[in-house]
């Protein structure tokens, strides 16, 4: 076969560099695309599966899929695909998405794989659709390559992963829609029942209500998150080292964060309050986040923490994606929700997404306007 799979080396860097270049130009997100020093790290770790095509007649690096690992939580990333323009009918991107089946079959060491993909056309969807991999939601203004652009998640599943499910005693009544969009692509799906939380009871567990400051220092935060966070669900936030704190000027709170000042992409990885304590605290923090230059916040948070999500909701972070059995613990599986907040006026215009994702479009955008106009008071006083 011409087109041979095989790992890159350290000599490869450059070419590599070259292709992520030609494809996305100067302002790809992801690090070991754009950063040599960042690219060989990868290369050389132990929880980074680096793939390319190369041409054997050529010579050529015509393809490259990074998989990232997490043995701990037996979860993998599929990311950074890239074809090169002349090859793209080859098969090659195919090629490269189903080496993860590799790692959630039955010898592999993994329970589920994720990726996301760019929806300015709509050949990545098909590629992973094609792979049996899961449709699980959107990411509205997530990145910024050339503009702010809408992301899709997928998941592909070990068998018998999703069978064991832990069960979800309520949800909040805003993150039914999603539950059966779900459910349309995962018929087993069991939606829980739904509540909601009362303004008094949210009110009655948020004290604080404070200004906000950042300290965004790499070292230092992680140094920090490491001795201060010890309960597994809390640092549960797979590939997402944190880099920023956003710190209550009084210090009862502290967020511990992941930002890529360079798209504006912001994940709240944990704090050391509960979210829904934090329900007066929103305004000022968003403030902060703003000044910091963020325009996406991203929260990934279990299906069971019900108060949290209320005041998520209530802080007008929209539910975007639904992550079933994606972390195991005592043999049973969880389910996370993916809540997402956008400081940039919504855009869809020029996404293009494959059929399967246009529902979790209509219900993103259905709660959107519940959220920002059916709230909207009219008044008719003139006379």
């Amino acid at each position: 076969m011409r087109i041979s799979i095989e790992k890159p080396t350290l000599q490869d860097i450059d070419e590599l560099l070259k292709l992520y270049f030609m494809v996305y130009g100067p302002n790809y997100p992801i690090a070991f695309g754009n950063n040599a020093e960042a690219a060989a790290q990868a290369i050389l770790s132990d929880d980074i599966q680096w793939l390319i095509a190369r041409d054997k007649v050529r010579g050529l690096i015509v393809g490259s899929m990074v998989y990232e690992i997490d043995y701990l939580n037996r979860l993998g990333k599929a990311l950074a695909l890239v074809v090169h323009p002349d090859y793209r009918k080859a098969g090659i991107a195919s090629r490269l998405a189903s080496w993860g089946d590799k790692l959630i079959g039955p010898k592999g060491p993994l329970n589920s794989v994720y990726t996301t993909t760019r929806t300015q056309s709509i050949g990545p969807q098909v590629i992973f659709l094609r792979e049996g991999y899961l449709p699980l939601g959107i990411f509205p203004n997530a990145h910024k390559i050339k503009r702010h652009e809408t992301t899709t998640l997928f998941a592909k599943f070990k068998e018998g992963v999703l069978e064991r499910r832990a069960a979800t005693e309520k949800i909040p009544s805003r993150l039914v829609p999603l539950y059966q969009v779900v459910k349309q692509k995962y018929p087993a799906l069991e939606i829980p029942p739904s509540a909601t939380l009362s303004e008094r009871l949210i009110k009655k567990h948020s004290p604080w209500d404070a200004s906000f400051e950042a300290i965004l220092a790499p070292s230092y935060v992680l140094r920090r998150f490491r001795a201060q966070v010890k309960e597994p669900s809390a640092i549960f936030y797979p590939f997402h080292i944190p880099n920023l704190i956003l710190a209550e000027t009084t210090g009862k709170v502290e967020i511990f964060a992941y930002f890529n000042a360079q798209d504006g992409y912001c994940t709240l990885i944990s704090s050391n309050q509960p979210m829904f304590a934090l329900h007066e605290s929103f305004p000022a923090l968003l403030e902060c986040m703003r000044d910091l230059g963020i325009s996406y916040v991203e929260v990934l948070i279990p299906a069971h923490r019900f108060e949290s999500l209320e005041v998520l909701l209530r802080a007008q972070f929209l539910p975007s994606a639904l992550y079933p059995a994606m972390r195991e613990e005592n043999g049973l599986a969880y389910d996370y929700v993916i809540m997402t907040r956008t400081m940039e006026p919504l855009d869809f215009r020029g996404m293009q997404v494959e059929h399967a994702f246009k529902p979790y479009v209509d219900q993103y955008v259905a709660l959107w306007k519940q959220m920002h106009l059916d709230a909207l008071e009219v008044f008719d006083d003139y006379k």
